[in-house]
């Protein structure tokens, strides 16, 4: 378990958000690695995992694949970002060149969207939650 995914739990959780994931070249690994946090039966509602070459959404394969370069990943969170503040909700998408075999692909893609979600979460905080955030970290 990462604590990327614990703290994406925490703030979907603080939040009363919920959130579901649909995968293709991760082969559901997102979803495990956020099941894998503490109370996440809260915020979790659930996986889509495909593997059809005209739906994946990068290329972990030792070649290229469908005209896709190894390493050339697309991640994407869409949701209400930026609703507490008052801006339009939205998705933010991330292009990714990664390197290595396979399954350092795969797990660099997890940690990288669980980022992504992670940083749409937190840029939307609202003044409380930085507070509760404050004082469960001693005061920092």
């Amino acid at each position: 378990m990462s604590s990327t995914a614990t703290d994406v739990v925490r703030l979907l959780t603080v939040k009363g958000r919920k959130l579901a994931v649909a995968e293709s070249l991760t082969g559901g690994l997102v979803a495990a690695e956020v099941i894998s946090a503490s109370k996440a039966s809260q915020a979790f509602r659930g996986s889509l995992t495909a593997c059809a070459t005209d739906v994946t959404s990068g290329g972990a394969c030792p070649e290229p694949r469908d005209g896709r370069a190894v390493g050339a990943v697309v991640g994407a969170v869409d949701g209400p970002f930026g609703v507490d503040s008052g801006s339009a909700p939205g998705g933010k998408v991330e292009a990714l060149r990664l390197n290595g075999d396979r399954e350092e692909i795969r797990r660099e893609s997890v940690r990288s969207v669980l980022a992504l979600l992670l940083k749409g979460l937190a840029g939307e905080q609202t003044g409380n939650e930085r507070a509760q955030d404050t004082e469960r970290n001693g005061g920092f």
